[in-house]
């Protein structure tokens, strides 16, 4: 779990974005990005509402989904998309890299500066405005390598 200063510091900024845009600070999307906000493992939409759905009295799934795509339309949280597996989502928005285990498929942060250096090329992508990167490093963690060893 995340420091409780960051996750407030995080439901803050939210607050004043939802003043800024009009939107409504519902409870639903406060707990949704409170919990979101003080975890480490890269949850997906199943995974958070399993954790919410007690705090929230009638949430469905799709509001849970909802509300995390508006989180990613707003820049608030980052969707981490693997082709094999399920999007996850995570409310550190500064940009950082993802080790994905190909057997678990748990997902984790990379803060690497030499990776966040590599110049991205614009020639030869058809007009292709790139805005931001994310690289993703697939492999084993330490746990499924060390059952692979057993």
């Amino acid at each position: 779990m995340k420091q409780q200063p960051l996750v407030d510091e995080k439901i803050k900024a939210f607050e004043n974005l939802c003043r800024e845009r009009g939107l409504a600070l519902t409870i639903q999307r406060r707990i949704i990005l409170e919990n979101l906000s003080s975890r480490y493992d890269h949850p997906t939409a199943d995974q958070i509402y399993e954790a919410v759905k007690d705090q929230i009295r009638g949430v469905s799934r799709t509001t849970v989904y909802r509300v995390l795509e508006t989180f990613v339309r707003l820049g608030v949280v980052a969707k981490v998309s693997n082709p094999h597996a399920k999007a996850r989502f995570e409310a550190d928005t500064v940009r950082h890299h993802h080790l994905i285990c190909l057997d678990c498929n748990s997902v984790a942060d990379c803060h690497d500066g030499r990776l966040d250096g590599i110049e991205v090329p614009t020639e030869n992508c058809d007009g292709f405005e790139v805005r931001d990167f994310s690289i993703a490093i697939t492999g084993l963690c330490s746990s499924c390598r060390r059952e692979k060893t057993l």
